[in-house]
């Protein structure tokens, strides 16, 4: 599972580092990167094949939430 797993996010990097590139304005991309990695793998262990869809597609939605309820969840204060 680990192997599948590393498999994964190592396919769908670009597209994590994209969603993650939208909000680097608000928190670290490094960050980001690694919260969306918890979104594929929340993804990995809900998809099933007979969804009818790509699993990037699906994993979209995971990925996007990951990171958005992150940063919902930041408590650091910024000043401007």
């Amino acid at each position: 599972m680990k192997k599948e797993i590393w498999k994964l996010i190592e396919e769908n990097k670009n597209l994590i580092y994209k969603i993650a590139h939208s909000y680097s304005s608000y928190a670290n991309i490094d960050d980001l990167f690694q919260v969306g990695c918890i979104g594929i793998i929340n993804a990995y262990k809900n998809y099933k094949d007979d969804y009818n869809t790509k699993f990037s597609t699906y994993a979209y939605n995971y990925i996007l939430g990951e990171i958005t309820n992150y940063l919902k969840n930041d408590k650091k204060l910024k000043m401007h």
